[in-house]
């Protein structure tokens, strides 16, 4: 294998429309700067702006385990022609690397069995976070239909193992927590210009990642299980990124990716110094680690650096619980920070988990009347679901929602009593992360 290979990166549906993929811009950004010969095919957002307003409806509902199941049948049914072309078209490439979710599982593995029908010597590689919860549930499945298909698994991030599987330097036909040592090696911005940005929802956002990796240990946490080390880019590198997507795309807002942008204050600090001075502000927001020791200095630079919006984790308002969950905070660690926030007029949203393992009933109504006593430094209920069990985390299947059905009921009982007291909350993640049949 070498650089005359044609190489495409799939994303199918169905997945979340509004953003370009960040994770298959990274891998072909790398790529390119290895001189790769890449395409980008977002057939998440190619079908999303085919489909109409019902569809669409039904497209941005959370984990709609009925549009996952049955979405080969609804493209061919909808967008049989489209379909039939973007086939024959992906069938003239050499290497095809498939983004693998939850959500869109189904539909690649449909994808790929087509496109190895039509060429059979076609290598087709499987990655992203669904083929690392499968290793983490049970890597025998690997062996078994449709997985053993395909001519690479990566488990883990993808550049290091895909770029050698390029190559001809493929060590196994499944790669395991291959690791590239520093972020600053990728090219986002190369992988940007592999998308017409103008076609997504959000048209003036994108996405950004400072960090990969996460430095505390949380038990229910299957995000920080896609990697073994922590890592981050030089804050020059992602000051350049910023500078060329509001100058070359008119971008206008900035999500980072990171599990805990906040991991290191420092390097925060020098990020929000050279924002200010760069551009004097952008709009930004991000997820946060509650830190009561973060300094009033570093937050009112926040601030001004533009900071919109911070989703934090709190997950629960019980002492008992967070020290469960491993958190790494008490309660009133987590009410001197939203203070400290509410002083730098930061504004915030919490996450909240109800019925995780071991909760009592007593332990769920304490994490209420704490919320319900701390109004005042509360604004908004970002997100609460119920206890969900993920793969590979420090808990126990038994424990899910699904098999504990007093779970589902002490969460809505909760929903209910934040209602009553009129807490804001955001509509769309209230039980965001329960299958919708």
């Amino acid at each position: 294998m070498n650089t005359k290979n044609r190489i495409a990166l799939v994303l199918a549906p169905p997945f979340g429309p509004n953003l370009p993929p960040l994770s298959l811009i990274n891998l072909g950004g790398f790529l390119i700067s290895k001189e790769q010969n890449i395409s980008l095919y977002d057939l998440n957002n190619q079908f999303f702006n085919l489909a109409d307003d019902k569809l669409k409806k039904e497209w941005l509902i959370s984990s709609n385990a009925h549009l996952e199941e049955n979405m080969p049948r609804i493209l061919r049914e909808n967008f049989l022609k489209s379909l039939e072309r973007t086939e024959i078209e992906l069938a003239q490439f050499d290497i095809i690397g498939f983004s693998c979710y939850k959500s869109n599982l189904k539909t690649t593995l449909d994808l790929a069995h087509i496109i190895k029908k039509k060429k059979p010597h076609m290598k087709i590689t499987l990655g992203g976070p669904e083929i690392t919860r499968h290793y983490f549930k049970d890597k025998t499945v690997f062996q078994s239909e449709p997985f053993n298909r395909a001519d690479l698994l990566v488990v883990g991030e993808g550049e290091k193992p895909f770029y050698d599987f390029i190559q001809g330097q493929a060590q196994a036909k499944i790669a395991y927590f291959e690791e590239i040592d520093t972020l600053n090696v990728y090219n986002p911005i190369a992988g940007y210009k592999l998308l017409n940005l103008r076609q997504y929802p959000r048209r003036d956002s994108v996405a950004l990642l400072l960090n990969r990796g996460c430095l505390r240990t949380c038990r229910f946490c299957s995000e920080r299980l896609l990697y073994k080390k922590v890592r981050t880019r030089s804050i020059d590198n992602i000051v350049k990124e910023i500078e060329s997507h509001i100058r070359e795309n008119q971008i206008q807002s900035f999500i980072f990716y990171d599990s805990m942008l906040n991991m290191n204050l420092a390097r925060l600090e020098r990020l929000c110094d050279e924002i200010i001075k760069k551009f004097g502000k952008i709009n930004w927001e991000a997820q946060m680690g509650i830190r009561p020791e973060m300094s009033d200095r570093l937050l009112e630079k926040i601030a001004k650096s533009g900071c919109y919006n911070l989703f934090i984790g709190l997950e629960s308002g019980c002492d008992n619980t967070l020290e469960n969950m491993r958190k790494g905070f008490t309660s009133m660690d987590a009410l001197r920070f939203f203070k400290k926030l509410k002083k730098a007029k930061l504004a915030f949203g919490v996450s909240l988990i109800v019925g995780f393992p071991q909760e009592t009933e007593e332990d769920a109504q304490e994490s209420l009347r704490f919320l319900i006593d701390n109004k005042d430094y509360i604004p908004k209920i970002e997100q609460i679901n119920p206890f969900v069990y993920y793969d590979g985390t420090d808990t126990h299947p038994e424990d899910d929602y699904l098999r504990q059905e007093q779970i589902a009921e002490r969460a809505n009982r909760f929903i209910d009593a934040l209602r009553k007291n009129k807490f804001k909350m955001t509509n769309a993640f209230i039980n965001n992360l329960i299958d919708k049949k």
